[in-house]
């Protein structure tokens, strides 16, 4: 089967999006098809065995919004790959869009995933969004079918595409390179220390600086404890200074962006992953990755979280991101090794049995 995948994020950019069109055109290659990747980048990467055709993100703008209203290259690429499937990921960024159109008047089947369950209620989208919601809900109702990551994800893109059938399907994750075996570098780095980690952009909505408060009070309970952060992002500046504030800067790590390459290491490394979204958390990868990898998962009940994240057996809900509340999830994980043990137990049982790709595609 002939298959275009059309992405606005793809390797070498990072973040849940990117990491799922890899991986599920891998596992796609592997399976037999030829696959075809579409998206915006000013990187040039070749060490894909499918073709991936990248065009600069200036250049992706004017295509996309071109391809609405005139022939132009984008749809002249769906003619020259002659996909059977037409595959858009992600409902509201031009490329999405675009294709969608595309597809659809060159009558090419097409789906949709949706990634996207950004905000406490989609009501307040639509009223921010106000007149521009009606040619939204024109251009997204024009997939043939729609999959949403998460029901959450379901929720949210129903209110876009009210007679679409959508069909939720999970992101999958790669059981053998995320595994509780093998080299942990970092571990070795810090000691014996209580390893807590947190993979995400450093935004509002992810709930970091809550995370960081909770690090004062879990600091004077198990001094020996290290908050590892993986990513970048607008709160950095901030995130320092509040750590120099709570007198914690020898129990925060901030990495920074790390090699998707290495990324594996730093969960065999630690004991416990933390993910305070306040909200917009549609799925999580971040949570799938940490499961698989044997690590308990610490997150708040928001979004589809609450769906991968059962509490009391792969790892705890919080019923909110008060700092107060992951403090107290920490400090009972720290203390009560048996009970950790039995959650990491449980993540990796159940990454393997309900997200591994063999089992998600």
């Amino acid at each position: 089967m002939r298959v275009l995948l059309i992405t606005r994020w793809f390797p070498p950019e990072i973040g849940g999006v990117a990491s799922h069109v890899r991986d599920l055109a891998m596992n796609l290659y592997s399976r037999g098809d030829r696959v075809t990747v579409f998206t915006a980048s000013n990187v040039s990467c070749s060490d894909w065995p499918f073709e991936v055709i990248r065009v600069s993100p200036e250049e992706y703008l004017r295509v996309a919004c071109k391809a609405i209203w005139s022939r132009n290259p984008f749809r002249d690429l769906m003619e020259v790959v002659d996909p059977d499937i037409v595959h858009v990921h992600h409902a509201f960024t031009p490329i999405s869009l675009a294709s969608l159109v595309s597809a659809s008047l060159s009558r090419y089947p097409v789906i949709l995933t949706n990634h996207s369950a950004y905000l406490y209620d989609y009501k307040y989208l639509l009223k921010a969004l106000g007149y521009m919601s009606f040619p939204l809900k024109l251009i997204i109702d024009k997939a043939d079918r729609i999959i949403a990551v998460s029901k959450a994800a379901a929720r949210f893109i129903r209110a876009f595409a009210p007679s679409t059938s959508i069909t939720v399907i999970p992101n999958g994750v790669d059981t053998d390179r995320f595994r509780p075996e093998g080299s942990r570098e970092l571990r070795k780095a810090i000691g014996d220390g209580f390893i807590v980690l947190y993979v995400g952009r450093l935004v509002q909505r992810k709930g970091v600086l809550r995370l960081i408060n909770a690090m004062g009070m879990v600091a004077r309970n198990i001094p020996e404890v290290k908050l590892v952060i993986v990513g970048e992002g607008p709160l950095r500046m901030l995130i320092e200074k509040r750590v120099k504030e709570l007198e914690v800067d020898k129990n925060v790590m901030l990495l920074g962006k790390v090699e998707d390459l290495k990324l594996p290491d730093l969960y065999r490394s630690a004991d416990v992953l933390v993910m305070p979204s306040l909200y917009g958390e549609s799925f999580g990868i971040v949570s799938l990755e940490a499961m698989a990898s044997g690590l308990p998962v610490v997150a708040t009940s928001t979004g589809g979280l609450k769906e991968i994240v059962i509490n009391g057996v792969n790892g705890l809900l919080l019923r909110n991101a008060r700092s107060e509340s992951i403090a107290e999830k920490l400090i009972y994980l720290y203390r009560r090794e048996d009970v950790r043990k039995n959650l990491s137990l449980n993540a990796r049982r159940i990454a393997e049995e309900r997200y591994s790709w063999d089992n998600v595609l």
